[in-house]
C-alpha cells in the first residue's frame, strides 16, 4: 500500500513523510508533460483516497499529530531542566562527576541514553572535528552511538537547508492520479500546475497539502531551535563545556520522545 505522505528527502526526524524516490516527469493535459524537479529539490506528495471524507481524514490525522509534536516540543525544556537538576545534585552530593553507572540506569528511556551521549563527549580526547564547518576545531567522541547521533543531526542541519533556504515541489495525487504540483520558494509563493480535470474540491485538497509541507517545515525550524536551547541547557553536565558538541545527543533524545509519541499514537 502506497503511503499517504511521502518525500524525497531521506528521513523525517517528525515522524510524518516516508521517504520516496525522485518522481518523474508527469502530463497535465496542457501541452507538453512537465519534467521533474532537479535531483537536489525536495518533493512533498500527499496521496490520497478519491472519497472525500476519507480525504478529510487524512488531513484532520496529520493535524493531529502537528498538535503532539508540539506538545511533545513544549515539555522537552522542562524535561531537561529537570534532568540536570537531578544529575547537578547527585554530583553535589558527592560523586566526583557528573555521570555514573548508578545515576544512568536510574534515568529511564531517553535520559538515559542522552546521558550515555553526554558521557562520551566528556570522556574523549580532543581531535580536530565540526558539526558544521562554522564551529572549527572541537573535540570528538569516538563512539559509534554518538558518530550515529551527529549523522542523523547533520542530516536535519542538511534539509533545513533544503526547505528553508531554497524552495520545495508540493504534489497532491488523488487515487493515483497527480492532480497538481507546486514550486514553492522560500518566501512561500507558489507556482501551480493544475491537471486540466481539476475540480474546485480537488484544488482545496492541493492547499491543504501546501498547509501540510509548510507546517512540517516550519516543525523542522522549531525542532532545531528546541535542540539548540537544550544543548545550552546539559553543557553544565559536559567536561568538554561546550554546546555545540552536545547538539548531536540532544537531537537524537528529542527525536527518541517524538518516536515514543508516535508509538502510543499508533497503539491508540
Amino acid at each position: 500500500m502506497m503511503p499517504i505522505f511521502e518525500t524525497t528527502e531521506t528521513s523525517d526526524p517528525l515522524g510524518l513523510w516516508a521517504s520516496a524516490p525522485q518522481p518523474e516527469s508527469v502530463h497535465f493535459g496542457i501541452g507538453d508533460e512537465a519534467p521533474p524537479p532537479p535531483p537536489d529539490v525536495p518533493v512533498f506528495r500527499v496521496n490520497l483516497p478519491g472519497n472525500t471524507r476519507s480525504a478529510d481524514q487524512v488531513f484532520e490525522n496529520s493535524e493531529t499529530w502537528f498538535k503532539q509534536v508540539n506538545a511533545a516540543l513544549n515539555h522537552v525544556p522542562n524535561r531537561l531542566e529537570s534532568l540536570v537538576s537531578q544529575m547537578q545534585a547527585r554530583q553535589a552530593a558527592g560523586n566526583a562527576v557528573s555521570f555514573d553507572v548508578t545515576s544512568l540506569q536510574n534515568e529511564p528511556g531517553p535520559e538515559s541514553d542522552l546521558l550515555r551521549l553526554l558521557e562520551d563527549v566528556s570522556k574523549n580526547e580532543p581531535v580536530s572535528f565540526s558539526v558544521g564547518d562554522e564551529f572549527g576545531a572541537v573535540r570528538e567522541p569516538i563512539s559509534q552511538a554518538w558518530q550515529n547521533a551527529k549523522a542523523q543531526f547533520d542530516a536535519l542541519l542538511a534539509q533545513i537547508n533544503r526547505e528553508v533556504l531554497h524552495f520545495v515541489w508540493v504534489e497532491t495525487k488523488i487515487n493515483g492520479q497527480m492532480i497538481a504540483r507546486s514550486e514553492v520558494e522560500w518566501n512561500g509563493d507558489a507556482t501551480t500546475l493544475w491537471v486540466e480535470t481539476a475540480s474546485e474540491e480537488q484544488k482545496s485538497l492541493h492547499h491543504r497539502t501546501l498547509n501540510v509541507a509548510a507546517r512540517s517545515r516550519n516543525l523542522k525550524l522549531r525542532l532545531f531551535v528546541t535542540v539548540a536551547s537544550g544543548a545550552a541547557k546539559v553543557t553544565t553536565l559536559m567536561a568538554a563545556g561546550m554546546p555545540m558538541l552536545a547538539l548531536p545527543a540532544v537531537y537524537q533524545y528529542v527525536v527518541s520522545i517524538l518516536r515514543q509519541v508516535k508509538q502510543l499514537q499508533t497503539v491508540s
